[in-house]
């Protein structure tokens, strides 16, 4: 059993994936780690990248979801493969480094008790416009869920597998990353922070942020989620 399990969603990444790789076997990581590549119903031939690439890194395997459900479920699958003691997910398009659920694992390992502390990135290098959506996020947070969830959406997330037994009914959408953090909070869990470079991305393209009206409908989105989820808790 490795200790850590990485967890990165793959949809549309064909271009980037060596690029993965490359940067994770460069890591002088001391962690026993996995690392689960979950091809998310991707049609830019990423399940035959990932079949050509992953023979070379031994420390990588792949979880193939045939239609893309959403983001969440990408990750959800990728965690029912995981075998570790913690579990991690992050972006696989470099905006954030792979080095970083490095360094919240080793946050999270010296933390008062690491089986119920949850690690999250908090992110810098953004533009204002960015910042102002995640400032306001987190205050609809706050008014509807009554809980404060600092940079809900900021990678990695790395964390005590047992989380998951108390989240019982994740979205499979990019609210997967809200769900979790409010069940945690709300079920007693530390939040710890480490700071992450954010930089533009490399390969890729956003698939929420892609126009204003779809960044709008993804708030929209979420904002119902909330509302949701404070009914569910009353």
């Amino acid at each position: 059993m490795p200790d850590l399990s990485v967890v990165l969603p793959c949809y549309n990444e064909a271009n980037g994936i060596e690029r993965i790789l490359q940067r994770f076997a460069e890591l002088d990581s001391s962690v026993a780690y996995e690392l689960i590549l979950v091809d998310n119903g991707s049609t830019d031939g990423t399940q035959q990248t990932l079949r050509d690439l992953l023979p070379r890194y031994p420390f990588a395997r792949s979880v193939t979801v045939t239609v893309n459900r959403g983001y969440g479920h990408g990750i959800l699958m990728g965690l029912q493969a995981a075998t570790g003691l913690y579990f991690a997910w992050s972006h696989a398009d470099l905006q954030t480094d792979p080095a970083d659920v490095f360094r919240a694992y080793e946050t999270l390992r010296s933390a008062a008790n690491p089986d119920r502390t949850l690690v999250k990135g908090r992110r810098y290098g953004r533009g204002l416009g960015e910042q102002i959506i995640t400032w306001g996020m987190q205050s609809l947070a706050a008014l509807i869920l009554r809980t404060r969830l600092h940079e809900i959406n900021a990678q990695p997330k790395v964390f005590h597998r047992s989380l998951m037994d108390e989240c019982p009914r994740p979205p499979s959408d990019f609210n997967l990353d809200l769900y979790v953090m409010y069940r945690a909070v709300r079920r007693g869990w530390a939040i710890l922070s480490i700071p992450v470079r954010f930089p533009p991305r490399v390969y890729g393209h956003s698939h929420w942020a892609s126009s204003w009206q779809s960044r709008i409908r993804t708030i929209l989105k979420s904002i119902r989620y909330m509302a949701q989820l404070a009914l569910e808790a009353t």
